[in-house]
């Protein structure tokens, strides 16, 4: 006995043939393509082998972000509360991290991307700990998600 999953196939096969019967342009005819995929956000830090933080301009790495959401995307800095002096240099742009919270928005994008940007991250005599400090960055995207 054939599967149903089988005849569901088939009969989308059947569908897009028919769709797809191809007409002489004389006619008027055209061929629509309809295609939704899956929301894709993520962010990563290629980064060179790890140093201590020190005071100043710290080399986190090169930053890839791609997001096809078509209404953006934000990039989260995960980082220890406490940091008063602290920014980061995405690329050209400098943000200031929260002294407050423990996380903070670097990227704020209107539309979908994929880019590359150096990641810095600066820190002043202030700001520098007595171990480590721990860092991560998330990416979402806005708007719905298929």
């Amino acid at each position: 006995m054939p599967k149903a999953g089988f005849n569901r196939s088939a009969a989308v096969l059947v569908a897009i043939a028919a769709v797809a019967t191809p007409a002489s342009a004389s006619d008027g005819t055209s061929l629509t393509i309809f295609a939704r995929v899956p929301t894709v956000c993520q962010v990563s830090v290629a980064a060179s082998p790890a140093q201590p933080f020190r005071a100043g301009t710290n080399n986190l790495g090169v930053m890839t972000e791609l997001c096809n959401s078509m209404a953006g995307y934000t990039v989260t800095l995960n980082h220890p509360a406490g940091l008063t002096d602290a920014w980061v240099e995405v690329g050209n742009a400098r943000v200031p991290l929260s002294a407050t919270a423990t996380h903070t928005i670097i990227v704020d994008a209107a539309s979908a991307e994929f880019r590359e940007r150096p990641l810095r991250l600066v820190l002043s005599e202030d700001d520098l700990p007595e171990g480590s400090i721990a860092l991560s960055i998330d990416a979402q995207p806005k708007g719905p998600v298929f």
